[in-house]
């Protein structure tokens, strides 16, 4: 059986330690996994049907935002995890957090903003992210106006969303579902920046899910119908609130922090999904 492990060139130097972890584990199952990058791919239609170049793999891990990619993919006959909805929708913040209230699930007040109508409805301070933004990157906060209309131009052209600052920033939650069901739940912290991304050096600890907290994300990922996510939670004045969910979602705080091996579990589930 032959599959690819997708990612962005420009990616794979800081994910190298989990492409290894994927290439080992195809390994001992006896899987021929190659490493593609985006770069490598050619897609399209000819004489009338679709094609793919190289010839298509059984399955796919897409492990960047090409929602494109993996829809074209699936239009090719390949299984691909995740699929081409949840990228479409969880590496988009403005379709992220539609998508949370058309659900009737819980998120801060956001703003969906261009950068040519800069115009939102609350009180300063404010967070700015970029819609297609990850990792924390490209997350600002903005204590004015001015710095507020500085940001939208370092995000243009990208979309943004907007929030009020929370009342625990530097704090998050992320809880790892593989296949429906929790792995583990991780809570994030930073003492000296408002993001609590372990990516930009913030801390992290095994944690435990609310029953509420446990409610609600298994209802988003019920929906999604995701193979491997992160559900990330903020709190306000008490309160648990969906953030995101983490399409590509890294692992290193599993690895460095539990003794689960979640690349291994998700290739058993992949292959048990085939």
């Amino acid at each position: 059986m032959r599959g690819w492990l997708i990612y962005e060139e420009n990616n794979i130097p800081r994910n190298q330690t989990f492409i290894d972890f994927f290439l080992e584990a195809a390994r001992q199952h006896q899987v021929e996994l190659q490493l593609i990058t985006t770069r490598e791919i050619a897609f399209g239609v000819q004489g009338g049907a679709c094609f793919l170049y190289p010839e298509k793999p059984v399955f796919a891990v897409v492990r960047c935002m090409r929602p494109d990619l993996s829809r074209h993919l699936e239009r090719m006959g390949v299984r691909v995890f995740n699929s081409a909805d949840v990228s479409a929708i969880c590496n988009d913040k403005q379709k992220t957090h539609a998508f949370f209230v058309q659900h009737g699930l819980p998120c801060l007040d956001t703003a969906f903003v261009r950068p040519d109508c800069p115009c939102h409805p609350f009180d300063y301070p404010v967070v700015v992210k970029a819609s297609g933004g990850c990792g924390g990157r490209q997350v600002y906060l903005c204590a004015n106006e001015q710095e507020y209309l500085s940001k939208l131009a370092l995000i243009a052209p990208d979309t943004a969303v907007v929030q009020p600052l929370c009342d625990t920033p530097g704090r998050d939650v992320r809880a790892y579902f593989l296949g429906g069901m929790l792995v583990q739940a991780m809570e994030r912290y930073s003492d000296g920046d408002f993001r609590s991304n372990f990516g930009l050096h913030g801390q992290a600890r095994p944690t435990c899910l609310t029953d509420k907290m446990q409610e609600i994300a298994a209802h988003a990922v019920a929906l999604l119908k995701p193979a491997l996510v992160g559900v990330d939670f903020v709190f306000h004045q008490g309160r648990a609130y969906l953030n995101e969910i983490e399409d590509a979602v890294g692992t290193r705080m599993l690895y460095q922090f539990t003794d689960i091996k979640i690349v291994d579990d998700y290739m058993d589930f992949i292959l048990k999904s085939l």
